[in-house]
């Protein structure tokens, strides 16, 4: 049985620094946002984490070569059952309905491609850092494999803040209704992973990576030892293989984990009262104050 950790919520909440020190525990390994192998991948040829090329990255042609043989999916048909069975609107239809021809195609290539990425790799635990919830959804349909999930959470604010800071400048109200869809949906869907799931806040994560990410690693099974961490908030982080995500996948050796609050002093007031005011019916449930 093949053992997949997914992380779902919305951009901009931690996920990719929590994935690379994920992957730099023994045992684990990191796909990045396994969903866009075939567009970002494939198509586009965006680079690895390793820094190369995606199809100049051996351990992927590797993997992709003990899935497929010489038959590897079209990328682009792949991404046409993305768009036609795998967005979230077909989350819970995907957690507990029947599927769709689509879907069960979709789920048949997913299938075939993590249980090469835990023959290739070793790995005791894939991390799939997508934060798609019908991937997470699909997850939980998927033969010979344990899922597990990931929630994590970062004040709206904040992550309306980074957003709009980013390459992508997307807006507050843009950011603040993804991050209270993304949400709501994921908290639905924990019920399809009855105690393997946990909830993450990028803060406490931040305040404790190391206490909090060996919570997470003891929930599915995995040994926490040898671990990448010099102290308490320094880690050392090995190179990866991640598909996609921020550009600090990029990033590895020693780095200090530390929060982030420059939006306290940084961001608009118009761009925190709105993110505040569209986040509000979830605000109180994940612990953060209105008044900030």
């Amino acid at each position: 049985m093949v053992k997949i950790l997914y992380i779902a919520g919305w951009g901009r909440s931690g996920t990719t620094i929590v994935d690379n020190i994920l992957n730099s525990y023994k045992g684990v390994f990191s796909t990045g946002e396994l969903f866009y192998l075939w567009h970002r991948g494939l198509l586009i040829g965006r680079r690895c984490g390793c820094g190369v090329k995606f199809a100049e990255c051996a351990t992927w042609q590797n993997i992709l070569s003990l899935a497929f043989g010489s038959r590897l999916p079209d990328p682009a048909h792949v991404v046409e059952l993305q768009k036609q069975a795998i967005r979230v609107r077909h989350t819970q239809q995907l957690a507990d309905g029947a599927l769709s021809a689509e879907a069960e195609e979709y789920r048949e290539i997913y299938t075939k491609l993590c249980h090469a990425i835990a023959d290739v790799t070793g790995a005791a635990l894939i991390v799939d850092s997508s934060k798609v919830p019908s991937g997470a959804a699909l997850l939980t349909r998927m033969p010979g494999t344990v899922p597990y999930l990931l929630h994590m959470v970062r004040d709206p604010r904040a992550v309306t803040h980074s957003w709009m800071r980013s390459a992508s400048a997307v807006g507050p109200t843009t950011s603040a209704m993804h991050w209270l869809v993304r949400n709501a949906i994921t908290e639905r869907l924990t019920r399809a992973f009855p105690d393997r799931h946990t909830r993450l806040r990028y803060e406490d994560f931040a305040r404790c990576p190391q206490d909090t990410l060996e919570e997470v690693l003891t929930m599915t099974g995995v040994e926490p030892a040898d671990g990448p961490f010099v102290d308490e908030n320094t880690v050392l982080l090995k190179p990866n293989h991640t598909i996609a995500g921020n550009p600090s996948r990029f990033r590895n050796g020693e780095i200090a984990v530390r929060p982030d609050h420059r939006w306290r002093t940084e961001q608009r007031r118009g761009a925190r009262l709105t993110a505040t005011a569209l986040a509000w019916p979830m605000l109180h449930k994940y612990g953060y104050r209105a008044r900030v």
